[in-house]
């Protein structure tokens, strides 16, 4: 039947429509076919008929034995589904059965009511398997077995540069992307970041794209990105910053990202790309065996061997030693090719013993262990020229039955640096010369003689149902030394016979061990710091290089990089002006001259603003300071660049609002000028004639009412002057300009002269006032004159706002604290206190305050009064209760007497 006729390719490519089963459909792909009792392989790719012959006969029917057997007949039976694919992991390969294949299986028709398994083999085909075709077989030439899919590349943490315009299209990255996660992922060039966002990177809200859109400097920012043939996806920690040019236009973005390879993560069910294969999958539990066997040979001491890798070396020992009898090459598997064709078929190889990592005399050691441990390799014949005669049978091979207790000695085995023994039948069967070294007998029938087992192992009774992977034990010598040892105990065959078996080494000094142990763990902490100085450092925005003795460049870190454009290796060497526009040069060299000699100018370290000058142009501020790393012959500086375009921004808007308040504040200034000159100037004309008429001193009014109109003008008069008065003193004091003289003021005497000065008007108002001074209050630093404003001002409001029967109290104090207090408290119609609030503004005036009449700067001139006297105005009111104002002098400002 040919290849077009054949129904099998038909039933593959038939199902090669379905997106699970798409990769059966590509050159190189590795398919199987196997009946509805998964016995018989029934047909194979190309790819995989190599593979075919391996694990079946020519008739197709698998070997016995065969490791994926009944996992098969599982799937065959119904496990595995008829719509989709299963994804399950198979023991295919003969040569390496604890190495599981990674397949995608599938129940199908090849015609109605005849129902077949297909395996899909996502994996690398197992290497070196040759077809080996039956009489009547044409020979098949396989093709290459497709490659594994690429993984992640790289471990821990992986750095790249990146540029892009000021359209977010991608212009550069560092090669080190494309080595991390493969050609495809890193295919960005000439794409937009919201484009890469839809293929290969994701964005959690998008936060990036925002960070793009304002134009913003960031790090620290994580996203994940794809690896090519993978459903893994790699943390980055992305970190970037807007290029601007000299006018402070957008000419694009640079920036690094941290490709975190160590955590990678697995992508879900939910999160899949719509592309990916849909499968159905069941895992078979790890086993111990499964893990892929260490590739180091037999150490050659016993210190040689870490407890770590022995661990590895002894769980895969039957593993091992199956890989290294058949050195990693397909002839030693394959079955004997029939007689028809022997004379065409190539001579059988020797095994590549470099490709095994074995010398020859550890290649036939492994085989004399393999041998003691009855190891079987499935169907494995071995070559003419490997086939052992019988005669050196007889004599390599202990003989069976009583008399295994005489044993004959094994050159070969004698030279592992380890003791070997079998157990079984209740006596020893087998011991190399290092055991009989270690022991000191002459042979094991003198072992068997002095008790066997419990003669060397005294104080382990029960040794043959240890637990523990490496049981530490007393081995009591011949001569009856205690000699301290580590053994290992495992199952094994003896002429097909059960047996234990016991690696025994000598237990190496405890305190060599210990020490080594410790400098190992000391010298892994160091790493380790090492590792989070450098990632703390690469993770900081703030650029970090390092310079020599001369100024030129030993290293930078990604910040740095990430700051100029440059990478590490295209400056390394050059001087530092390398990095800094024409004008800063002589500003850097300058500093790093005072920091090289020995006098002041290395002490005076307050930093430098320089221009830094970027690889794609223009330039950006920069704020430098440098420090000793160490001293010495070595003597090395490090500088720390940080970008200060935001604060050279915020510092020019700060200019800007302070020339804005400087010119608000000479157009005040001119306002208040031309107030007293226009407006006080009319007004004393104004008060003086209407105060001449009313005194008539050129002669007689005739009409009495004109006296009182008279009467008005002056009060009016005299009214505007004293808000003239009022406001420009305010101005002063909040221009700082009000001119005080700080004197030592006796605050009683200045009170009771205000209080005499006010009393007729609390009389004509019918008000009673009252007052209290402390005795012997000491003095106070003040300006006189604004003190006694303060002082009449505060009880002018409070005779003003009294109804008639009501009290004024004023009032002098000494508090705990030293302060000077001044109280004023009356009875009147109180404020709540969002009213106490308005009355400290200028010009806002309570309804109260209308009816009364009054400026509304009253409150606001004796605060700001106070304020410039060093004191702190307090006010307490409640409505229809009063107000009690008190004006507090620090001890600051009270003179001891």
């Amino acid at each position: 039947m040919t290849d077009a006729q054949n129904p099998f390719e038909a039933l593959v490519a038939r199902l090669a429509q379905d997106p699970a089963l798409a990769r059966a459909s590509e050159a190189g792909a590795g398919v199987l076919v196997w009946d509805s009792a998964a016995e018989r392989v029934l047909w194979a790719s190309p790819a995989a008929r190599g593979l075919r012959w391996a694990i079946a006969d020519g008739t197709g029917r698998v070997a016995p034995g065969f490791r994926a057997g009944p996992r098969l007949k599982e799937l065959a039976g119904g496990d595995a589904p008829r719509e989709g694919a299963r994804k399950e992991r198979l023991r295919l390969d003969p040569a390496k059965p604890w190495l599981p294949v990674l397949c995608v299986c599938r129940i199908a028709d090849v015609t109605p009511g005849d129902p077949v398994l297909v395996t899909l083999l996502l994996g690398p085909i197992p290497k070196g398997v040759r077809a080996a075709p039956t009489v009547g077989t044409p020979p098949d030439s396989p093709e290459a077995a497709p490659a594994a899919a690429p993984g992640p590349k790289a471990s821990g943490t992986v750095r790249f540069l990146w540029q892009t315009d000021p359209q977010t299209r991608f212009t550069h990255v560092s090669p080190q992307l494309e080595a991390a996660v493969g050609p495809m992922s890193a295919d960005i060039l000439g794409r937009t970041w919201d484009e890469i966002c839809r293929s290969v990177v994701e964005d959690p809200d998008r936060i990036v794209a925002s960070l793009f859109a304002r134009r913003e400097t960031w790090s620290a920012r994580t996203v994940f990105w794809s690896l090519d043939n993978s459903a893994g996806r790699v943390p980055v920690d992305w970190a970037g910053m807007p290029v601007f040019g000299e006018g402070r236009e957008i000419l694009g973005f640079r920036g690094f990202g941290l490709l975190r390879m160590d955590a990678l993560v697995e992508r879900g069910a939910d999160d899949a790309p719509a592309d990916d294969f849909a499968f159905e999958e069941t895992l078979e539990e790890p086993t111990g065996l499964e893990a892929a066997p260490s590739d180091e040979p037999l150490p050659a001491s016993d210190d040689a061997l870490s407890q770590s890798e022995e661990e590895t070396w002894f769980s895969h020992l039957r593993d091992r030693v199956a890989e290294a009898l058949t050195g990693g090459k397909p002839e030693d598997t394959e079955p004997a090719a029939p007689m028809a064709e022997a004379a065409d078929a190539p001579a059988p190889r020797e095994p590549d013993l470099a490709q095994s990592g074995l010398s020859h005399a550890e290649r036939n050691a492994f085989r004399e262990i393999a041998r003691a441990l009855g190891a079987r390799f499935g169907e494995e014949t071995p070559s003419a020229k490997e086939t052992p005669e019988p005669a050196a049978l007889a004599k390599d091979m202990p003989p069976a039955g009583p008399a295994a207790a005489v044993q004959e000695p094994d050159p070969i085995l004698d030279r592992l640096p380890i003791g070997i023994l079998v157990h079984g039948q209740d006596r020893i069967l087998f011991g190399n010369r290092f055991l009989l070294e270690l022991t000191g007998f002459d042979g094991i029938d003198q072992i068997a003689a002095a008790g066997g087992l419990s003669r060397l192992f005294p104080d382990n009774p029960d040794l043959l149902d240890l637990e523990e992977p490496e049981a530490p034990l007393v081995l009591k010598r011949r001569d009856g030394e205690a000699v301290p040892v580590a053994l290992r105990l495992t199952s094994a065959e003896w002429r097909d016979e059960p047996a234990d078996l016991m690696v025994i080494r000598k237990a190496p000094d405890a305190d060599a061990l210990r020490r080594l142990r410790e400098a190992e763990l000391d010298l892994r902490q160091r790493e380790g710091r090492m590792r989070e100085l450098e990632a703390i450092l690469d993770t900081a925005t703030d650029g970090v290089i390092v310079l020599d003795e001369t100024g030129r460049i030993i290293s930078l870190n990604r910040s740095a990089e990430a700051l100029f454009g440059y990478d590490q290796g295209e400056v390394v060497g050059d001087a530092i002006t390398v990095l800094l526009a024409p004008e800063s040069h002589i500003v850097a060299l300058d500093y790093l001259e005072g920091l090289r000699s020995p006098g002041v100018a290395s002490l005076l370290n307050d930093g430098r603003e320089v221009m830094g000058r970027v690889r794609q142009g223009g330039t950006i501020p920069l704020f430098m300071t440098m420090g000793h790393v160490n001293d010495g012959p070595g003597r090395k500086f490090c500088a720390v660049l940080r970008d200060i375009t935001a604060f050279k921004k915020a510092e020019g808007e700060l200019l800007g609002a302070k020339r804005a308040a400087e010119q608000a504040s000479a157009q005040k200034s001119d306002l208040l000028a031309k107030i007293s000159h226009e407006i006080r100037t009319p007004l004393n004309a104004i008060i003086g004639f209407a105060e001449v008429m009313l005194e008539e001193r050129f002669g007689p009014i005739g009409n009495e009412r004109y006296k009182e109109y008279l009467k008005d003008v002056h009060a009016s008069g005299a009214h505007v002057i004293s808000l003239v008065n009022d406001l420009l003193d305010l101005a002063k004091v909040e221009a700082g300009r009000l001119e005080l003289s700080f004197t030592s003021v006796n605050l009683n005497d200045l009170v009771s002269a205000c209080f005499t000065l006010l009393q007729p008007q609390a009389s004509r108002d019918r008000i009673v006032m009252r007052t209290s001074f402390a005795t012997k209050l000491p003095p106070v630093v003040a300006d006189e004159r604004s003190v006694r404003q303060i002082v009449l001002n505060l009880v002018s409001n409070a005779i003003k706002f009294t109804d008639a029967g009501g009290q004024v109290i004023v009032s002098t104090a000494l508090t705990d604290r030293g302060e000077v207090a001044f109280r004023v408290r009356d009875t009147g119609i109180g404020m709540t206190e969002a009213e106490v609030e308005a009355a400290l503004e200028p010009f806002r005036q309570l309804a109260t305050s209308r009816r009364r009449g009054g400026t509304g700067l009253g409150l606001p001139l004796t605060k700001a009064l106070v304020e410039a006297n060093r004191g702190a105005l307090q006010i307490t009111s409640h409505p229809s209760e009063g107000t009690l104002v008190e004006v507090i002098f620090p001890p600051t400002r009270v003179l001891a007497e």
